[in-house]
């Protein structure tokens, strides 16, 4: 807490007057980078873009972040898992939260007759595998380029799934 308090430019006293520890601390930081990863997720889709592209700025939008947080160091991983109970609960609700936007996106396109789901049962089934899909990209690939090369493999390969016959 001492690093933390230097670091933000407080007193060690008056950080415990924000937080009861340093598990609160990280527990509101983990909060508020959820938060932010959903808006910035929702708020990427363009009308205006196309079916691949939207996809691609949403998983982005959602992701990179935690991507670079991921591996920036060798140790990016642990770092990300510092307090396993916490993030496993945050990071479920994002998941979930992160599902519900594409669910939501493609069943609009469905109503417009843009896309086809039936390749995954229905809205929340495209959902859930397409945010499943991404994570396995976010944490599998290693560099930046080849991560967004993967990810725009994979937004193109499901536009395919999802093309209107």
């Amino acid at each position: 807490m001492a690093d933390i308090a230097r670091e933000a430019g407080v007193s060690r006293p008056a950080l415990y007057v924000w937080f009861d520890n340093k598990a609160a601390l990280f527990k509101a930081l983990a909060e508020h980078l959820k938060d932010e990863a959903l808006t910035s997720a929702r708020e990427a889709w363009r009308d205006d873009a196309d079916f691949t592209t939207n996809l691609e700025a949403t998983i982005l939008a959602k992701d990179l972040t935690f991507f670079r947080l991921l591996h920036a160091s060798p140790h990016g991983a642990e770092l990300m898992a510092v307090d396993a109970t916490v993030t496993a609960t945050i990071a479920g609700a994002m998941d979930a939260g992160f599902a519900a936007i594409l669910a939501e996106r493609a069943a609009i396109l469905v109503e417009r007759g843009v896309i086809d789901l039936r390749a995954f049962g229905d809205a929340a089934d495209f959902g859930r595998t397409v945010a499943l899909l991404a994570s396995g990209v976010k944490h599998e690939v290693r560099d930046e380029a080849g991560y967004r090369a993967c990810l725009r493999a994979l937004c193109r390969l499901v536009a395919h799934a999802t093309a209107r016959l």
